[in-house]
């Protein structure tokens, strides 16, 4: 591999991923249904790199914590206002709730491809879920007047499969078996970017018929979010400086890497399928903007 290749090989594997997702997304919606589990897989290798006391310290950060939640649920959704002037009012409620979501929990994947503090991302995204359940509805209520509903059984029961069961799984193994553990998330990285390959283009597969229909209504979409996320990430990362770059680095994906799959189901759900253009841009435009911040940050 030329080193160049070997410098930017997840910035290169972003790009080939959304490509995918447009150029076959048939075969990416084969397995849309199965993107949970795929996280799952993601999850236990990411976490192989993580040793339990270090997720006791992390929970036992508060200011960083608290600021990490500031970013994700006032900051983000501060700045969707910003779409109120140029779009409907349709499209408005679709931008408040893309970004008023939580963080995604493949933020505890990004911040250890950025070189950030991973166990702070896994503290900040399961939190930032958890408490989703109140927070959603009311920024709702508060932005655009009207309120959704959350399946607050079925988010509990995903977060606890997706970060729960990888999470205890790692940590028995490491407990039971003796050997370099270094040596293995050397090897694990590769799976997780092949793991990675299929969650992006997976995601973005169902939304790739409406971009096509609509290429200059998605592109204007798509730039204002893209543009929205990336002010968010420069604002979070500025804010959580005094932490220091791991965690600021942390605080700036948590607040810009949202749950999208989330919000597909909500939106939908609470205003019908009128509200999915904004966050499928939404879901699109923070995988796109993940490519400049891991170029500018370097691998």
């Amino acid at each position: 591999m030329s080193s160049f290749a070997s410098r930017y090989i997840t910035t290169l594997i972003i790009i080939a991923s959304i490509a995918l997702g447009f150029a076959f997304p048939t075969i990416g919606l084969v397995w849309n249904p199965y993107l949970a589990y795929l996280l799952v897989f993601l999850m236990f290798f990411v976490t192989l790199s993580i040793e339990p006391k270090e997720i006791v310290q992390a929970t036992r950060q508060y200011p960083v914590i608290a600021t990490g939640l500031l970013a994700v649920f006032i900051l983000t959704p501060l700045l969707a206002l910003f779409a109120k002037p140029f779009f409907s009012p349709t499209t408005y409620a679709g931008t408040v709730l893309a970004f008023c979501c939580p963080s995604a929990i493949a933020t505890t994947f990004w911040a250890k491809v950025f070189k950030g503090d991973v166990s702070v991302a896994l503290i900040i995204s399961t939190i930032a879920n958890l408490i989703s359940i109140l927070t959603i509805p009311a920024t709702m209520l508060i932005a655009i007047g009207t309120a959704v509903k959350v399946d607050n059984a079925s988010m509990i029961l995903n977060l606890s499969i997706i970060v729960l069961i990888p999470m205890t799984a790692t940590f028995l193994l490491r407990k039971l078996v003796r050997i370099d553990w270094n040596r293995v998330n050397a090897y694990s990285s590769r799976i997780e970017l092949a793991l990675l390959v299929l969650l992006i283009w997976g995601a973005i597969a169902p939304g790739t018929e409406y971009a096509r229909n609509n290429v200059a209504e998605f592109a204007l979409l798509n730039t204002f979010m893209f543009a929205i996320l990336a002010l968010a990430f420069v604002l979070a990362c500025s804010l959580a400086k005094r932490f220091g770059r791991e965690r600021a680095v942390s605080i700036g994906i948590a607040a810009t890497v949202k749950n999208a799959a989330l919000s597909l189901v909500v939106g939908p759900a609470a205003f019908g399928p009128q509200i999915l253009p904004p966050l499928i841009a939404n879901l699109i435009a923070q995988n796109l903007l993940l490519v400049p911040a891991k170029a500018i940050m370097k691998e």
